[in-house]
C-alpha cells in the first residue's frame, strides 16, 4: 500500500526539525534561504545607488600624449655659459705661448753675457756655440730686450749674421712693429737702418702693406722719429678705406 505524498515530506519536516532541535543549527537548505531572506529585505529598504560611469581605459602613452598636445608649448630654458673667445683671435696657441717663453729666457740670457762678458766676448759665444738665432728670436717674437741686444751685438757681428738678423727685423715689423723701431739704427745705417729694414725692395706687396699700417698705428715719442723714416721708406702714410 503506497503512502500519500504528502505523508512523507511531513516526516522528513518533522526529522529536520528534530535534528536542529539538537544541534541548534538549522540545515542548510534553511540557512540558505534565510541569507537570502535577509538580503532581499536590505535592498528593499536602502535606497538605490546611481550607478557611476566607469571612464574608458586609456593606455599610458595616449594619456601623455594628450597632455603634451593640451599644455602650452614652451621653448626649453637655455642654460647660459659664459661665451668662449677663439684662441687664435685673443688668445696665443700653445706652441706661440711656448716660443715666447724660450725667446724670454734666451734674450734675458744674452743680457746677463753682455753685462758680464761684454758685447765682443758675447758675439764669440754665440758664434761657438751656434746661438745667435736665440737672437733672431728674440727680435721675432718682439722681446723687449732685443732693442739692446742688437744695439752691443751689431758691430761684432759677421756680415752673413748681421744679414740674417736683418732679415728677422724685416719680416717681424708688420707684427712687432715697435720692438723693431726701437731695435733699428738711429743714425740710418745701412744694415740696421730705415733705408735696410723698412724698404719694400725683395718683399711680397702684401708686407709692404701690412707693415706700413704697423708702423703707422706706432705712438711712442721716443720712436716718432724712427717711425717717419720708416713710413718714407715704405711709401708713405697707409690709405684710408
Amino acid at each position: 500500500m503506497r503512502m500519500p505524498r504528502f505523508v512523507i515530506l511531513s516526516a522528513l519536516v518533522a526529522g529536520a526539525l528534530s535534528l536542529s532541535t539538537f544541534s541548534h543549527t538549522p540545515p542548510r537548505p534553511l540557512v540558505a534561504d534565510m541569507r537570502r531572506a535577509a538580503l532581499s529585505e536590505t535592498a528593499a529598504t536602502s535606497p538605490a545607488k546611481p550607478t557611476q560611469p566607469v571612464p574608458p581605459a586609456t593606455s599610458p602613452v595616449s594619456a601623455s600624449l594628450a597632455r603634451a598636445f593640451a599644455a602650452p608649448q614652451q621653448a626649453p630654458e637655455s642654460v647660459g655659459t659664459p661665451a668662449r673667445t677663439s684662441p687664435n683671435a685673443v688668445a696665443q696657441s700653445p706652441v706661440q705661448t711656448a716660443s715666447q717663453t724660450v725667446a724670454n729666457q734666451s734674450s734675458t740670457h744674452i743680457l746677463h753675457m753682455l753685462e758680464n762678458d761684454g758685447p765682443e766676448q758675447t758675439a764669440r759665444t754665440l758664434t761657438k756655440s751656434r746661438k745667435w738665432s736665440d737672437v733672431r728670436l728674440a727680435v721675432s717674437t718682439g722681446q723687449p730686450e732685443a732693442a739692446s741686444v742688437l744695439a752691443a751685438l751689431m758691430p761684432e757681428a759677421d756680415p752673413a749674421t748681421a744679414l740674417s738678423l736683418r732679415t728677422a727685423m724685416r719680416r717681424t715689423l708688420p707684427t712687432h712693429p715697435a720692438a723693431v723701431l726701437a731695435a733699428m739704427d738711429q743714425t740710418d745705417g745701412p744694415l740696421f737702418g730705415a733705408r735696410a729694414v723698412c724698404s719694400p725692395q725683395g718683399m711680397p706687396r702684401s708686407w709692404q702693406s701690412n707693415a706700413r699700417r704697423a708702423v703707422a698705428s706706432v705712438h711712442e715719442i721716443h720712436l716718432v722719429t724712427r717711425a717717419r723714416d720708416c713710413l718714407t721708406r715704405l711709401g708713405g702714410l697707409p690709405q684710408s678705406g
